[in-house]
């Protein structure tokens, strides 16, 4: 959860007005400061490559007749080279507080308009229009590609290999691992982010960056919850929809793998008993996995039973909740919904917010089996 005051979280839960604004930056240099976005729209998924992204729209009052109208690589909102800072300004009659969403890139300007008038003779730009399309981060780690096949140089810590690799600043959530000898970046089209990815993976989770900037891990474990969804006449849940869904639960693993030598190793984990078994009424639902860290058989015994497990042991189910616009919340948030028909807790993995007062997060929750 963003960083807030005790005061924000109360206001969030009342009557408020917000504004999305930007700080415009060419490498280190702001070159605009407050910048207000409208017809905006801001799109958080955790199982994306690039995991947030959005638009908008920059409507600037010219003071000496300058553009904000981009041309090529020059211009301050020229996607070939400008960043924007985005935050939120919450304001409840004298209270004001601005919460930072995060970085962003520029990657494209879909419309671009000079208003002209003329003056003392001279035709003069008196306003510009510019919709921006922008990215978080982590959209740099996905163009800037390996120029040849490498493996880690040093296998000892996989958040110092991060730092390597992104050449971004680094918060260590979770304690650190050796990198498996097998993993070995690809020259391919976003392969430094796959390879981000694979780090994050061996210690437990998956990268993302902060509103700082900087590149985080956030753990698959589900931690203690951070902050509450409240349905009822005070809370500012306005729906919350229920499923139940097969989806995703295997009762059969098949792991192909291969030995150090490039044989083949096969290994089969299966439910036998209850209302899962593979002969019962919910029949067969095959999952094959495959993994490189996987050398012997009992290593790929070992896999395909924990996979196995997980998947029984839980079934995972997406919720969409609907509620009043709140900047606080941020992918990977473990949150609960207070006032449900049932207990009900889950992790952030999307959201949508725009203009609108509302917003919508999906979080991602888990029912016994």
């Amino acid at each position: 959860m963003r960083a807030h005051s005790d005061s924000l979280a109360q206001v969030l839960t009342g009557s408020f007005s917000r504004r999305l604004i930007a700080d415009v930056f060419n490498g280190s240099d702001r070159v605009l400061q407050d910048v207000p976005l409208t017809g905006w729209s801001l799109d958080g998924d955790l199982g994306a490559e690039v995991k947030q992204g959005g638009s908008g729209t920059i409507v600037w009052q010219s003071v000496a007749g300058e553009s904000l109208v981009p041309v090529g690589a020059e211009g301050k909102l020229s996607p070939f080279r400008a960043r924007i800072l985005l935050l939120m300004e919450v304001t409840a009659g004298a209270f004001s507080e601005t919460i930072t969403l995060g970085w962003f890139r520029i990657t494209s300007v879909p419309y671009a308009k000079d208003q002209m008038a003329v003056i003392n003779g001279v035709p003069t730009v008196i306003a510009s229009t510019v919709s921006v399309v922008f990215e978080s981060l982590d959209v740099n780690l996905k163009r800037r590609g390996f120029r040849s096949e490498e493996q880690p140089p040093a296998l000892a810590s996989c958040w110092d290999e991060i730092r390597r690799i992104t050449n971004m600043p680094v918060v260590e959530s979770m304690p650190d691992k050796p990198i498996p000898a097998a993993i070995v970046y690809e020259a391919t089209q976003g392969g430094r982010l796959k390879g981000v990815q694979a780090l994050a993976g061996v210690l437990g989770g998956r990268a993302v960056i902060t509103p700082t900037g900087a590149v985080t891990v956030i753990s698959d474990a589900m931690g203690a919850s951070v902050g509450s969804l409240i349905i009822g006449p005070d809370g500012t849940v306005i729906d919350v929809p229920y499923a139940v869904d097969t989806e995703g639960v295997y009762n059969c693993v098949v792991g192909n793998f291969e030995d150090a030598n490039r044989n083949p190793i096969y290994s089969v984990a299966e439910v036998a008993n209850g209302p899962l078994a593979t002969a019962g009424d919910y029949d067969e639902f095959t999952r094959y996995y495959a993994s490189d860290f996987v050398k012997t058989q009992a290593q790929g015994d070992a896999a395909v039973a924990a996979v196995l497990a997980e998947s029984i042991g839980s079934q995972q189910f997406d919720v969409p909740v609907q509620c009043i616009i709140n900047p606080l919340f941020e992918l990977g948030d473990p949150l609960t919904v207070e006032g449900h028909t049932q207990p009900l807790g889950g992790v952030l993995v999307k959201f949508a917010m725009s203009d609108s007062e509302l917003m919508t997060v999906t979080l991602r929750a888990s029912r016994a089996l």
